[in-house]
């Protein structure tokens, strides 16, 4: 189990506020070197000066360099950023060390961090995105994800091809352990972890994917998966980020797309759109 360091006691507030805000992969496999563009958001709540595996606050993934050429981009859901008192306050960090059992390596210290001002106004769309600005070359041998196209998941709709796709799901979340003496527990390797998910529809905000385990055989997200990617199996192109689900990660599960036209209106202030 996450100790109670800061990370996990907001993770717990925003658990409590949205349902539960999500949310390692579960259900799947270590992600080894699969998927080096997601990484880990931590803030150093205990104020001790280093960067531990307890430090977690989110999930996210490399999205490119900015448009104006000053930064790296790191993109993840706004819950994961808006509970601090201000933008850029406390100092955020990045890491895309895939083990951060032993020790945190590859620690890059943000410069700024923003999210969509109108996240939280819309119960149903929330808005739920968030980027965090890195120095510019700072991430180095790492390829971004790739922005879908503009009306890209409606377009799948229309054509009936939603259900086909292969989605890996990745992140640094809890393994949730549902059949345990007491209840369900939720145990934290440190391990970056990727499953398989199935979609299951799709609403004007939010791509919903289906986490019952029973019924698909696949895995889901959960606690610490927040703002982590969905990614089309075999490609680069992520399609929505970890934004919501159920209290225990075994059900329904909710994520921020990206093809539509109010993602694209933040995202297209910080990164070349498709």
């Amino acid at each position: 189990m996450l100790k109670k360091s800061g990370s996990v006691l907001a993770l717990l507030s925003l658990a409590l506020l949205f349902t539960t805000s999500v949310l390692a992969a579960w259900g799947g496999e270590p992600d080894g070197n699969q998927h080096p563009m997601v990484g880990a958001l931590f803030f150093d709540f205990d104020e001790d000066g280093q960067i531990t595996m307890f430090d977690l606050d989110c999930s996210g993934s490399y999205a490119g360099v900015s448009k104006d050429g000053l930064h790296d981009v790191f993109l993840t859901a706004a819950h994961c950023l808006a509970f601090t008192p201000s933008i850029g306050s406390p100092p955020a960090f990045i890491s895309f060390d895939n083990d951060l059992s032993d020790s945190v390596s590859g620690v890059i210290q943000a410069e700024d961090y923003t999210w969509n001002p109108k996240f939280g106004h819309d119960m149903g769309d929330l808005h739920d995105l968030g980027v965090v600005l890195l120095p510019a070359g700072s991430v180095s041998g790492i390829q971004p994800v790739e922005l879908p196209p503009a009306g890209y998941m409606s377009d799948l709709l229309k054509k009936g091809a939603l259900k086909d796709l292969d989605v890996d799901a990745v992140g640094y979340g809890v393994i949730p352990q549902w059949k345990q003496a007491g209840g369900p527990q939720f145990s934290f390797t440190g391990l970056r972890n990727m499953a398989k998910i199935n979609v299951i529809g799709l609403t004007k905000a939010n791509v919903l994917y289906n986490m019952n385990a029973d019924a698909t055989g696949d895995g889901g997200v959960c606690f610490g998966d927040s703002g982590s990617p969905q990614i089309l199996a075999g490609t680069r192109m992520i399609i929505s980020v970890t934004s919501g689900g159920d209290g225990l990660c075994r059900a329904h599960n909710y994520n921020y797309r990206l093809d539509t036209p109010q993602a694209r209106q933040f995202l297209g202030q910080f990164l070349e759109l498709p």
